[in-house]
């Protein structure tokens, strides 16, 4: 990878950063936000300022060596930002007036566990990794100081999602008929008839049609 390539994926996490600003626009009033969400979109202006700063210098880059180093830090840190723009587009699509944990909870267990902060706190940690390359003049590799800042003060903000929301659950079915509701939790666990008769166990439930007894009646006959 040369130092225009590398100016060019720059060019492109600015590009992604952008989105997830106008991403979040329209998730900023919902009821219930976490304060997280609120916390990630208060760094984004970092986040850009700093990648605007090191799109020039990077076109510098003379040794494809030298470039190469990079190439994996950026790698990250895109992948970490098309996560975040991707939980924001989904909650958006998701929800109304209020917001939905359900709905987060599954977007977040669907792209590998990595909360919004969490997704922030690795892109602030991969802009520092990126700015302290000596090939970037010394104003620039300063901003390692206000990224590490910065991630300190996410790491005071209460967790989007308990750790115990991300635990992987038994599944569950839900089951609709003309006179009841029926839900079934696959493993340990309860099984309730709603809208109709209640049952209640633990362990596995066998359930199978009971003929008639005019029907019994004439088999036996």
């Amino acid at each position: 990878m040369s130092g225009p390539n590398i100016s060019h994926q720059i060019a492109g996490l600015i590009e992604v950063t952008e989105g997830i600003a106008e991403a979040y626009d329209p998730i900023k009033d919902l009821r219930g936000l976490p304060e997280a969400f609120q916390e990630v979109n208060k760094l984004l202006p970092l986040v850009e300022q700093t990648l605007r700063d090191a799109k020039s210098p990077a076109k510098k880059f003379k040794s494809s060596d030298e470039a190469k180093a990079l190439e994996t830090v950026l790698y990250s840190c895109d992948e970490k930002a098309d996560k975040l723009l991707g939980i924001f587009k989904k909650i958006a699509r998701n929800s109304k007036d209020q917001y939905d944990s359900s709905v987060y909870r599954t977007i977040v267990i669907q792209q590998g566990k990595n909360r919004v902060e969490t997704l922030m706190d690795g892109i602030l940690e991969d802009l520092g990794a990126l700015v302290s390359h000596h090939i970037f003049p010394a104003e620039i590799q300063m901003q390692t100081k206000p990224l590490a800042e910065a991630r300190e003060e996410l790491a005071k903000a209460s967790p989007s999602l308990a750790d115990s929301d991300l635990a992987e659950k038994n599944g569950a079915a839900n089951q609709y008929g003309d006179n009841n509701r029926q839900y079934n939790l696959f493993g340990k666990g309860t099984q309730k008839i709603v809208d109709g008769h209640y049952f209640e166990a633990h362990g596995d439930q066998n359930f199978s049609m009971i003929p008639p007894k005019e029907s019994i009646e004439r088999r036996l006959a």
